[in-house]
């Protein structure tokens, strides 16, 4: 995982607008602070038959990759290991960030110092790469759409990520 490397995003108009052009969106830097600064997240999964399925989450964003942790006898442990493609979102309905792609459950040797040790400052429980209870996980992210109300249509911003 490259952390220095930003996203590139793209300069696609937002589906919702249709041929509108997004006038005043917004800086890949204020959605990146809104995924490291949220608490709590919610997170995606889809089971075999379809259901959907959604659990809260603590999660460190990185500036690249989003990293969780969650036991593995979770359902949404279970469903990750049959299907990666997940979301995941912020609580707020004002600042919005909606981030799709794959979670994948890192080896012990993968996990960043870094994100253990701002795991352990953000929420006060120091969770180490080697606890097999609470293996971390990394969503790397496919695409992320933001917005800020009230003006959805000046502040829309689609990224894609190869």
């Amino acid at each position: 995982m490259d952390e220095s490397r930003p996203p590139i995003p793209s300069r696609e108009e937002y589906g919702a607008l249709g041929p509108e052009a997004v006038e005043a969106p917004l800086a890949w830097s204020t959605v990146s602070g809104w995924l490291a600064d949220a608490r709590n997240y919610w997170l995606g999964t889809a089971r075999t038959d379809g259901r959907p399925h959604v659990s809260a989450i603590w999660a460190v964003w990185n500036g690249e990759h989003l990293f969780f942790t969650t036991s593995p006898e979770t359902v949404t442990a279970r469903i990750l290991a049959r299907n990666p493609q997940a979301l995941v979102h912020l609580e707020s309905g004002s600042e919005v960030v909606i981030v799709e792609g794959e979670a994948e459950r890192l080896a012990r040797d993968a996990v960043p110092s870094t994100i253990v040790d701002a795991y352990a400052a953000k929420y006060g429980w120091r969770i180490e790469p080697d606890d097999a209870g609470m293996p971390y996980y990394a969503l790397r992210p496919k695409l992320i759409l933001a917005w800020k109300l009230p003006d959805i249509r000046a502040t829309a911003r689609r990224w894609r990520f190869e």
